[in-house]
């Protein structure tokens, strides 16, 4: 269980009040969880990320030399529509495995890119 508090008195008195009840061990401040990173900003807010992942889902699409950050993942207001012209999906990644790396990256670390993602699921059929 991870506990957070305002203040390092108001954290110790939360984690003495658990010790009533459960055998619990405070081992200090989080680092990492269940692969996300935590960065604790000058003790005043935290960041979450998850590069780990990111890098993994860049590999499955043979990204890793070619990626780019943009500041805005897709623009909502545009929609995705099947390239019914285009060349056949030709299976070099498993599009299944990817969207489902992005949908589980948005939902846990990165909410700025549900929109882009939820265009291309719509393409798993």
């Amino acid at each position: 269980v991870i506990i957070g508090a305002p203040t390092d008195q108001d954290l110790s008195d939360i984690v003495e009040i658990i010790k009533d009840n459960v055998d619990v061990e405070d081992q200090g401040n989080i680092e990492d969880y269940v692969g996300v990173n935590v960065n604790n900003n000058d003790g005043t807010f935290m960041t979450l990320s998850q590069p780990h992942l990111i890098k993994s889902i860049l590999e499955d699409l043979h990204l890793t030399d070619k990626s780019k950050i943009a500041a805005t993942p897709a623009l909502s207001s545009v929609l995705l529509h099947a390239d019914l012209d285009g060349e056949p999906f030709d299976n070099h990644f498993d599009y299944r495995s990817v969207i489902g790396k992005l949908n589980y990256l948005e939902k846990s670390t990165r909410p700025d890119i549900a929109y882009a993602v939820h265009q291309c699921a719509r393409f798993m059929a």
